[in-house]
């Protein structure tokens, strides 16, 4: 079966520590959605890696939108 890694991202703005826990919720708040959904917990991990990987540069407020995500990766 498939295994998936959800990993939140944050942009730049605020705190380094801040941003790291919002990731954190951010990937948790997907994977209570698809666990609720039927997903076996046991399928899914989380992991926030805050605004250390941005997608693109933080310097306008359409790309700092872009670093605000979440990405799956398959395990």
């Amino acid at each position: 079966h498939i295994e998936l890694e959800i990993q939140g991202h944050s942009d730049d703005v605020g705190d380094d520590a801040y941003n790291l826990e919002l990731s954190k919720r951010r990937a948790a708040a997907v994977k209570a959605y698809f666990v609720g959904e039927g997903v076996a917990d046991d399928r899914l991990s989380t992991e926030g890696y805050g605004e250390t990987q941005p997608e693109v540069e933080n310097n306008s407020r359409a790309n700092r939108a872009r670093n605000r995500r979440v990405v799956f990766r398959l395990r």
